[in-house]
């Protein structure tokens, strides 16, 4: 697949271009590139790419308002900007107008091969997507214009009618006093039944799944007293073998024999319900990797960078101490050089481990120290905040990726942080413990708490109750977020089978309860 794959490069520097151009044919892309923004909108019209790497300056437009006006034109394809800059307002601006990813200069060939590869790929799942549901409209308007057209073939004659939905590439069917009255050979099909077995016998809310049968069973009855007219919903079925489906139902009212029924159609959509959720699974996967790869350069640098700088204070200490072995002040230069080296040894062991992708065992109160002793850093944290920890010493470990947890668990206990700005009382509590089955963890504060709404909103992607960092005029020591921490939580922890609880007053503050299973299986 990635032979056919072309990669366009638009960038000044003809030595960038060559460079990257080497490193992406070696990939086995198909590369093409240009100097300015002019060359890149002919070779656009002339041809596809899967993904595009654009410098932030072009020498006839700026790369940003470039970008804005080939997504103006309709152009979908995923955009990777090339930049030396790694001014923080460029970044949001990129990620405003939706760009894939950025490159910071210098970059090593693996870091371009890996957010290339991530792009291609993101841009074969979008027009997987898109062929998908241009599937979708063209099967939608044929059925719906079939079920009219066969509406009316109905009253004309019955026979005809039948002959014609036998032969439908979609599940018909007619109920009638509860029971199914008429279904055609794909609805057999569908659900895995004779025609015989459930004509005048069962009805349709008999296949339906035991948590969908309510909501399915008053919908049909709004559509049968003419309360509902149109429309259709998505609902979860159960085959006579057994097998899980998800259906798209349409029903409506018609006369049957003189009397009132329902008639409608029932296509199978599981494959494309879970086709999605595998796009979803994808799409975290890529933005963990982001992050995780921003974080381990980030503690390689500082490590490199202070490690020399603490060994050389340390041993001239120690030369000290030899000379004045009486003088308490380089004691305490000594203990402080050696707090200052376990904490570099914190933070790389914190950038190696969320750098790890496989299955790990996990320390849960390992974790929580080494990320509390981090978060020490902020100074809010450390001296606003009163702290009290009770971790079970004798708690197990468990099976996962260590990323998964610690970014998780880092995103309740800021929330719980955050909670608590100016709240006459700052207590942050967290316990550890385990029975037979579980390990649980509990986070508690004594911030303001949630009202009724807030709640039913908390893991709702980019809902959050604190501003935008962007939002004028506002509070600059207020905390600030982007409503994804929470929708992040559950996304990454529900694969664990991970059971999230909270209970939450107003002026009494809120706790967050996590089981987490010792096993798997």
């Amino acid at each position: 697949m990635k032979a056919m794959q072309k990669i366009l490069i638009i960038d000044d520097d003809p030595d960038i271009r060559s460079t990257l151009t080497s490193i992406l044919e070696h990939e086995q892309y198909e590369v093409s590139s240009c100097e300015n923004a002019k060359e890149a909108e002919e070779l656009l019209q002339k041809d596809l790419f899967s993904t595009m790497l654009v410098d932030i300056f072009l020498p006839d437009i700026n790369g940003i308002d470039f970008i804005k006006n080939i997504q103006g034109k309709g152009v979908k394809t995923p955009i990777i900007i090339i930049t030396g800059s790694s001014e923080l307002n460029l970044a949001r601006e990129a990620i405003r107008i939706g760009v894939f990813d950025y490159l910071i200069k210098p970059f090593k060939a693996n870091q371009l091969q890996h957010v290339v590869r991530n792009a291609v790929l993101h841009n074969h799942l979008l027009e997987e997507k898109e062929m998908l549901e241009q599937q979708k409209r063209l099967y939608q308007e044929e059925l719906e214009n079939m079920v009219q057209q066969k509406v009316s073939e109905l009253k004309e004659s019955e026979g005809k009618y039948q002959n014609l939905v036998e032969q439908s590439l979609v599940g018909v069917y007619i109920i009638q006093d509860n029971l199914l009255r008429y279904v055609n050979k794909k609805f057999c099909e569908i659900f895995e039944c004779k025609a015989d077995d459930i004509i005048n016998k069962v009805g349709i809310l008999d296949f339906a799944d035991k948590k969908d049968y309510q909501f399915m069973k008053n919908d049909l009855s709004k559509r049968l007293s003419g309360e509902k007219t149109t429309g259709n919903f998505r609902a979860k079925a159960v085959s006579r073998s057994g097998k899980k489906l998800i259906v798209e139902i349409w029903a409506g009212l018609v006369q049957y024999q003189s009397k009132p029924a329902i008639e409608g159609i029932v296509i199978d959509v599981t494959d494309q319900h879970n086709s999605k959720l595998r796009e979803r699974k994808l799409e975290l996967e890529l933005l963990n990797e982001h992050k995780l790869a921003a974080i381990g350069q980030l503690a390689a640098g500082i490590a490199h960078n202070l490690n020399t700088p603490i060994a050389i204070i340390q041993a001239n200490a120690e030369l000290l101490k030899m000379k004045y072995q009486d003088e308490k002040e380089i004691d305490k230069v000594l203990k402080q050089t050696t707090r200052m080296g376990d904490l570099i040894k914190t933070i790389l062991t914190k950038s190696k481990r969320e750098q790890e992708t496989n299955i790990t065992s996990i320390n849960l109160n390992e974790l929580l120290r080494d990320e509390l002793e981090f978060l020490n850093a902020n100074l809010y944290f450390k001296h606003q905040i009163e702290k009290e920890y009770i971790f079970d010493e004798k708690l197990p470990s468990f099976e996962g990726v260590y990323s998964d947890f610690s970014q998780s668990i880092m995103n309740i206990i800021q929330n719980s942080v955050d909670a608590m700005y100016k709240a006459p009382v700052r207590k942050l509590t967290i316990v550890t413990e385990a029975d037979q089955d579980f390990i649980y963890l509990k986070i508690a504060d004594t911030g303001f708490g949630m009202s009724k709404e807030v709640k039913q909103k908390i893991f709702d992607p980019f809902f959050s109750t604190k501003p935008s960092r962007l939002e004028p005029n506002a509070d600059k020591n207020q905390p600030t977020g982007t409503g994804l921490g929470l929708s992040l939580v559950y996304n990454l922890l529900s694969p664990y089978g991970v059971k999230i609880e909270f209970i939450s007053e107003g002026n009494k503050g809120t706790w967050f309860l996590l089981r987490i299973p010792i096993s798997n299986n």
